[in-house]
């Protein structure tokens, strides 16, 4: 029984906002989120690019969904601050929209292969 007037701790407050988190996703999901949460460094990066201005985090997403495989990327820092992140298959995504989108005098579709 509750006593009245009492207030749950705040480890009482997060252990029932835990539970009611675990109740809502899929278990499947809560798993991974707890094994990426394992990760050294991955919090602080995610919490760092959620404050980024909006622009930013679109272009960081652009970026990403344009790469599709990770391990096609490259990161440089230089020593001015200045980073620089590639992926060819970025480069190829954008090379192939950029032919689609050419204005072409005939106004024909253009064959992309």
């Amino acid at each position: 029984m509750k006593r009245a007037g009492r207030r749950p701790s705040k480890k009482q407050s997060a252990e029932r906002l835990i539970r009611k988190l675990a109740v809502c996703g899929s278990p499947a999901e809560m798993l991974e989120l707890y094994y990426w949460s394992k990760e050294p460094g991955l919090a602080e990066v995610i919490r760092r690019i959620a404050m980024m201005p909006e622009e930013t985090k679109a272009v960081i997403e652009a970026f990403i969904v344009l790469a599709r495989d990770a391990k096609s990327v490259a990161a440089d820092l230089d020593g001015r601050g200045v980073l620089t992140l590639s992926s060819a298959e970025a480069a190829r995504t954008i090379a192939l929209a950029q032919y689609a989108a050419a204005d072409d005098p005939d106004d024909a579709p253009r064959m992309l292969n």
